[in-house]
């Protein structure tokens, strides 16, 4: 094996897409009408709204102190007014905790005509048992509140005072207890969502509540100075911000993937002619001296770029077309590649038992849709589980090892989703991530050691 020969059959076949009248103008073209054709089908096909999410809450607030709450209760803040001129019901005894449950229980689509819920609210007592229904999806999403949020949220108010007033809230709290949880600790490090990242619904919901958190937590920022008047009610205050994609949006990430994997198809017109035998010898190049890792360096060479141009094309036809990503596009770009190894290893496969270009090009024709079902980049696929607890996530809940998890376009589906839906950073999507490159590289190794079999060391 040797450079030389390498880039010999890499500028052979590359002179042979080129020369082709109608190869540039395919690769430029089929991006933008594989993207359109779905645009124009599904662009006016609006889902996520007026829908009902089911969510788990573990409540594991242990309240105010009795000795805050007597505090609150036998004096007023600041001099003027008293604790119930900042929130409605019982929140001094029942804790921040309850009054957080009741809102979610009571939000509704403002931006829609009927009065539909956004969430349907099943309380758990376990965190085993809130893990269980979520793996069964018998709820969409869970929410654990920490033991110290009603301390932290009034702690949170406490802050807002003093930075914008150079006042607390009140003063007599810092003697009874000096040691109240700092709000930017405990909040972050505490309040966990839940659920199955490559689960649609988990994400629109997760979009939904972390707004409602966000929300919840400026409840400073409402209240009026000293001397104005306090006309603070939660359920009002508290904006929502419901994420409402087409069809179409929903569908970019898993059309994204798609688009990359039947490319192949293409390809292996160009790259099967290499294969047309008389007697099991090459016609259009002799290359019964080369060995298999040469030819396929040679001819992997030429795949990369299309490849990469395809995925890149795909991107830009997509954002040309309307869709408006939540994420970082770059990341998803880069994480649409990882299968690029996958891509190859299926011409690999395919050229291996077949030599005929029209059948290659008909079965990676018919395999590509099957591939982009199996991996629910258009459908929700069934839960056929082959080990729990396998794949970490980011929620910090291990979710179950599926039987379409061996293909690479699965978790590379389901990073692309995250990030360009729901604005997942690139820690949250690792995992995924990990899964497709491993995957792909395997399917590829795998493949080459096939078609090496095949298409040489038999001959």
């Amino acid at each position: 094996m040797s450079l030389r020969q390498i880039l010999g059959i890499s500028q052979r076949i590359g002179l042979q897409l080129i020369r082709s009248k109608w190869t540039i103008p395919y690769l430029i073209i089929f991006p933008v009408f594989f993207i359109g054709l779905y645009w124009f089908g599904f662009s006016a096909s609006p889902i996520g709204e007026n829908q009902t999410f089911i969510l788990g809450i573990l409540n594991q607030d242990e309240g105010i102190p009795l000795e805050i709450q007597t505090i609150f209760q036998n004096e007023t803040l600041m001099g003027n007014w008293t604790f119930d001129q900042f929130h409605s019901g019982n929140v001094l005894t029942e804790g921040f905790g309850n009054e957080f449950i009741s809102i979610l229980t009571n939000l509704t689509y403002s931006n829609q005509s009927s009065s539909s819920l956004i969430f349907e609210i099943i309380e758990f007592t376990s965190e085993d048992q809130a893990e269980s229904d979520l793996r069964d999806r018998k709820v969409d999403i869970v929410l654990v509140l920490p033991q110290q949020f009603s301390n932290a949220s009034l702690e949170l108010l406490n802050q807002y005072w003093k930075n914008t007033y150079g006042l607390y809230l009140h003063e007599n709290l810092q003697s009874v207890d000096p040691t109240l949880p700092d709000f930017p600790v405990n909040i972050t490090d505490n309040i966990l969502i839940k659920g199955d990242e490559g689960y649609l619904n988990y994400q629109i919901a997760n979009t939904i509540l972390i707004n409602v958190i966000d929300g919840y937590l400026d409840l400073a920022a409402v209240f009026k100075g000293p001397g104005g008047s306090i006309t603070f009610t939660m359920n009002e205050e508290i904006s929502v911000s419901i994420p409402t994609y087409s069809l179409f949006g929903l569908s970019i990430p898993g059309l994204i993937a798609f688009g990359i994997i039947i490319q192949p198809s293409l390809i292996s017109l160009f790259f099967c002619m290499e294969f047309r035998s008389n007697n099991r010898t090459f016609d259009l190049i002799r290359l019964s001296s080369s060995t298999a890792t040469t030819y396929i360096l040679g001819t992997f060479i030429i795949q990369i770029p299309v490849i990469i141009g395809q995925a890149f094309l795909l991107f830009v036809s997509s954002l040309l077309m309307g869709f408006q990503p939540m994420g970082d596009i770059i990341l998803a770009y880069f994480i649409s590649l990882t299968i690029l190894p996958f891509s190859a290893s299926l011409i690999y496969l395919t050229t291996a038992v077949f030599s005929n270009e029209d059948v290659v090009g008909t079965i990676l024709g018919f395999g590509g849709p099957f591939l982009g079902f199996m991996s629910g980049a258009f459908i929700e696929v069934p839960q056929i589980v082959i080990v729990k607890k396998f794949i970490p996530t980011a929620s910090g809940i291990a979710r179950d090892f599926l039987i379409w998890d061996f293909l690479p376009l699965t978790h590379t589906v389901s990073a692309l989703r995250q990030v360009l839906l729901y604005n997942f950073n690139i820690s949250q999507v690792f995992p995924d991530i990990l899964m497709s490159l491993l995957l792909s590289l395997g399917y590829f190794i795998f493949s080459v050691s096939f078609f090496s079999y095949f298409r040489f060391w038999r001959n």
